[in-house]
């Protein structure tokens, strides 16, 4: 049986609810790291924005269980270009670790650019235009709140972030009741 390509991305869209449990497991989290400030040391807030962003992941499987929603979807190929999409952001953890060693003080501007940039192919995948808001709110705010206001970054750049997120998990469900697919 040959699939159309928009077949294949409209069942995707249906199945992965375009991936918004992830964007709510990102929002929570990051939610989580703008009070880290307040109850450890910057030396172990540095070390669990470094280590602690591989919880996303597992939490948004974990959200996608909980509202039934599939986000891994092994019988479709545009669900693996999903993940292959994804997949680059574990050679970023090098960079993550090399700028804790010198500049640490740069680690939320860092995250935030390249995890922020990571999101935009899920605009075509997900015909979403939520995903361009994610990227380009992400980016923006961890460049202007993580490169100039560097002294705040710390509980800046996660509470833009989590409202970045979270703005995009309403934009989706605004989509999804627009255009189930």
């Amino acid at each position: 049986m040959n699939v159309s390509l928009e077949h294949l991305r409209t069942d995707l869209i249906s199945n992965a609810k375009k991936g918004y449990p992830i964007l709510l497991s990102g929002s929570i989290i990051f939610f989580l790291f703008t009070f880290l400030p307040l109850f450890f040391p910057m030396e172990t807030v540095h070390l669990i924005w470094i280590f602690g962003l591989s919880v996303i992941f597992p939490f948004g499987l974990l959200l996608g269980k909980i509202f039934n929603v599939n986000l891994l979807t092994s019988d479709n190929p545009i669900g693996t270009l999903g993940g292959i999409v994804a997949a680059p952001q574990a050679f970023y953890i090098p960079v993550f670790i090399l700028v804790y060693m010198h500049i640490p003080e740069f680690i939320p501007f860092t995250i935030g650019l390249l995890g922020g940039s990571h999101f935009l192919p899920y605009m075509w995948i997900y015909k979403s235009k939520a995903y361009l808001f994610v990227t380009l709110g992400t980016c923006l705010s961890s460049l202007l709140f993580g490169g100039f206001l560097v002294q705040h970054a710390f509980t800046l750049v996660p509470l833009a972030i989590s409202i970045v997120y979270f703005i995009g998990v309403l934009f989706i469900f605004k989509e999804l009741k627009t255009n189930p697919a």
